[in-house]
């Protein structure tokens, strides 16, 4: 059986469009998750650790035991992408994070879940492969999922987990640094820019969003609007799960994913494209759209992780605002 480092690898090896290419790009997308019935058997294994991706009040009403929580959004610093050329976190930094406050090593079996949306979810499992983490999964259909089940949780707040000495090796080609977001607007035959904000007023800009620009320094965006040939399209045209319900797949099939590319190609979509995904943080929104993307075929896909954030609070770059 073909594991899933190896999946993604394949995916990522060949040349969106053909049919083998999106047969693999969904098997690699899929070989991210986990069900829930898989993941309850792994409760309490030393070796394995879950982490809740949604925020701490909600991750206090319920929680999978021996669960730390980690919000996605908060997992990018502004500081941080600026300094180390559109990484959420200097290595540095990252690295620290993953070992001291989740609990995870390179030898560490990971699973990630939200309260069953999956787009935080998307957003943590994106932070720890972007940093070298190979072995971590998402639980398809998250705590709802999970509680319907009636599977046993806890309540209170996340506890520092036993820390250890994390290191990988940093996966660039999952990402786009604003330099080469700038260059793909001016370059409409090889890029292919998505905003998957599922709110209008953000594209539109008239909602200002904050985020951390350091470790508990939130910032509200300074401008804004959308990167300018960006095409919106929320990842909820990609969600099997948009309503956070139970025993429902995150992702929509890979048949109607694929739909969802021959309707975005009146708006430049082609196989052989890259496409930059972003939302305001990238982990979140633009992360779920990287998998769902790669699930329906498209394997040559990054993520902008300074996202809105990052180009609405630069004021030498552009910006798209509706008429």
């Amino acid at each position: 059986m073909m594991n899933r480092s190896l999946a993604w690898v394949l995916g990522a090896m060949v040349v969106a469009g053909a049919p083998m290419v999106a047969a693999q790009s969904a098997r690699a997308a899929d070989d991210v998750f986990i069900s829930v019935d898989e993941a309850h058997k792994l409760v309490g294994n030393p070796n394995v650790r879950f982490i809740f991706a949604d925020g701490e009040k909600d991750f206090e009403k319920a929680h999978i035991s021996g669960a730390v929580d980690a919000f996605a959004h908060d997992l990018h610093y502004l500081n941080d992408i600026r300094a180390s050329d559109g990484l959420p976190m200097t290595q540095a930094h990252a690295f620290q994070y993953i070992g001291r406050n989740m609990g995870v090593d390179a030898r560490t079996q990971v699973i990630v879940y939200d309260g069953g949306m999956g787009a935080n979810a998307s957003g943590d499992w994106f932070f720890l492969r972007l940093y070298g983490q190979s072995n971590v999964n998402i639980m398809d259909g998250g705590l709802a999922t999970w509680q319907a089940k009636g599977y046993a949780v806890e309540k209170g707040a996340t506890r520092s987990p036993a820390a250890k000495h994390y290191s990988g090796s940093v996966r660039r080609d999952m990402i786009a640094s604003k330099e080469e977001v700038l260059k793909a607007t001016k370059d409409s035959g090889h890029y292919l820019i998505l905003d998957a904000r599922h709110n209008l007023d953000e594209y539109t800009g008239k909602s200002l969003l904050a985020a951390l620009a350091a470790p508990g320094k939130e910032e509200t965006v300074a401008r804004g609007g959308y990167i300018p040939t960006a095409v919106f399209s929320p990842w909820t045209k990609y969600a099997g799960n948009k309503g956070g319900d139970a025993n429902k797949p995150t992702l929509k099939s890979a048949k109607d994913l694929s739909k969802q590319l021959d309707k975005l190609k009146r708006n430049g979509y082609a196989p052989n494209k890259t496409v930059i995904s972003y939302c305001h943080v990238g982990l979140g929104r633009g992360s779920f759209q990287y998998l769902a993307l790669r699930k329906a075929g498209h394997a040559n896909t990054k993520v902008y992780i300074g996202s809105w954030d990052e180009w609405g609070n630069t004021p030498s770059l552009p910006v798209g605002k509706a008429q």
